[in-house]
């Protein structure tokens, strides 16, 4: 499956505002790409925010945040990266898409933060079949909770080694 990442700026948006999701699917995921942005510019620490596009030959099918200190959420520890705001477009999904955005995400963790040896995220335990994504990419339950945005949210965590041989 032929993916390939590419790193967004913050002005942006338009890249990704054309990635269609049901409306539960968008929450989940952060919201609509506009508050995502909004969000992403209004950062005190844009320099440790990686927002990329996932593209598929021509098609952009995905949209993902990495986050590293001191960008981090208060769950994360402090010697990892975090993955936010998945989300791969709805004529995309159930085809091995998000499997491999996700393994492509830690090989560019991987490649360009050597040091980081985890990918931490949180996911709403309503949202199943993003859990089922995560637990069958090789990331576990931490066994802690946060309050998201719209309910409390797992806390997961995966090595980096492991979600690249996923």
């Amino acid at each position: 499956m032929q993916l390939h990442l590419r790193a967004l700026l913050l002005s942006d948006e338009h890249l990704v505002a054309g990635l269609h999701l049901d409306a539960d699917q968008r929450e989940f995921s952060g919201g609509h790409v506009r508050e995502i942005f909004d969000r992403l510019r209004n950062s005190p620490y844009p320099e440790a925010l990686y927002p990329f596009i996932v593209h598929h030959g021509d098609d952009a099918i995905g949209f993902f945040v990495l986050r590293e200190a001191p960008a981090l959420p208060v769950w994360a520890s402090l010697d990892v990266m975090t993955l936010h705001n998945f989300r791969i477009g709805r004529q995309f999904q159930r085809r091995g898409f998000g499997a491999t955005s996700v393994r492509q995400a830690a090989h560019w963790v991987a490649k360009n933060r050597p040091k980081i040896l985890q990918l931490m995220l949180s996911v709403n335990p309503q949202n199943e079949p993003a859990c089922a994504l995560y637990l069958s990419c090789g990331f576990r339950s931490t066994g802690a909770f946060h309050q998201g945005r719209i309910g409390p949210e797992t806390i997961m965590t995966g090595e980096i080694a492991i979600l690249c041989a996923s």
